[in-house]
């Protein structure tokens, strides 16, 4: 009986089974490059045909739920940044692949579709939505290169009956009293960055201090910190979308201090992080310090990411122009900010009758 299995960095598809000879004796073959098992099975009768000789098996041409998965999943490689292929991976390997596993794709129903969504009712809305988003993405793939009909469209996505949850942030009097707290120079000065950039973790981390501009007041966002990785702790990538690389003013007493720290470094090599050094700061040490420090502090505790969202509030709150927050914060658009933050700009009623008076 023939065998098959994928190889190689593209996930290729390759057949491997006993040839039998003129001779009477068999030797080993293998016929590999195909993108599908389907094509691979194809190949494989298709050359025992033209060898004269019946295939051990006869192929099944309907499509499986495993190999439309292994078709979309090789296709995105090549596509995406393997930071979001980990991500993609780990959330279909644990959630959609067991599921439908050894299914054929037409014999899958939209009662079976609702009973999968059925399964993920423990979950927050905003994570099975986006489980729902995954599955359809792969039956969209099927649709476009399998001819498989796609059946999502007939079943209802989630309904969000979950209350809505504030935003929250530090207005200026809780940073400065959070970061009174804070008694070690160099967490102070990653809190103050983070707190006046507003970039997100990943980019924050990712900083060498050849990214900073002591003279100009700013730094250079090019690259991110991922932790969603196989082969190490995590990897240096690029940021979130062509937007997020910018250059971020910061504030002159911030570049000032951060020269100070530089010079008194014992090792002065520029393509160090600036937070943390040869490896930069890790995930579990940060939420712990933070944790621990609001603590100290009496102030609300707040996620790493609520710091992005105290930027955005306090220059809405100074009056600077939305499109010059979105350009700060590295938004893919304007309308991404608005959809954020539209809650915290100011009410222009009374501006609007003003006017309009005399009308």
């Amino acid at each position: 009986m023939p065998s098959y299995d994928q190889r190689g960095k593209d996930k290729l598809w390759s057949v491997r089974f006993r040839e039998k000879l003129r001779d009477g004796t068999t030797q080993n073959k293998r016929l590999s490059g195909y993108k599908t098992k389907k094509e691979a099975q194809r190949a494989y009768v298709e050359y025992m045909a033209e060898q004269g000789s019946a295939p051990d098996e006869t192929p099944d041409d309907r499509l499986r739920f495993d190999d439309l998965l292994a078709d979309y999943l090789a296709h995105q490689r090549t596509r995406i940044k393997p930071s979001s292929v980990y991500s993609i991976e780990s959330k279909i390997n644990q959630h959609i692949a067991p599921y439908f596993a050894g299914r054929i794709v037409d014999e899958i129903t939209p009662r079976d579709i609702l009973g999968w969504q059925q399964s993920l009712e423990s979950y927050s809305y905003k994570y099975k939505t986006g489980l729902r988003t995954q599955l359809s993405s792969i039956y969209k793939f099927g649709e476009r290169y399998h001819d498989v009909k796609n059946i999502m469209n007939r079943v209802e996505g989630f309904r969000n009956l979950e209350p809505k949850k504030e935003m929250q942030f530090w207005t200026p009097d809780e940073f400065h009293t959070f970061l009174a707290a804070v008694d070690d120079p160099l967490w102070a000065l990653y809190f103050r960055l983070l707190y006046v950039t507003g970039c997100r973790k990943g980019e924050s981390l990712a900083l060498t201090w050849n990214d900073i501009d002591f003279d100009a007041c700013k730094i250079s966002i090019t690259k991110s910190i991922t932790r969603k990785t196989k082969d190490a702790a995590y990897a240096v990538t690029t940021p979130k979308n062509r937007s997020s690389v910018r250059d971020v003013a910061i504030p002159q007493s911030l570049a000032a201090d951060l020269a100070a720290w530089h010079d008194g470094l014992d090792k002065r090599d520029d393509s160090l992080f600036v937070f943390g050094g040869e490896d930069p700061f890790t995930d579990r040490t940060i939420d712990r310090r933070l944790s621990d420090w609001c603590a100290h502090s009496g102030v609300k505790k707040i996620r790493l990411h609520d710091f992005r969202h105290s930027c955005a509030s306090l220059l809405i709150a100074s009056g600077v122009s939305i499109v010059a927050v979105s350009r700060h914060l590295g938004h893919t658009n304007i309308e991404q900010t608005l959809n954020t933050y539209s809650h915290m700009m100011p009410s222009d009623a009374d501006r609007m009758s003003a006017a309009f008076a005399g009308f």
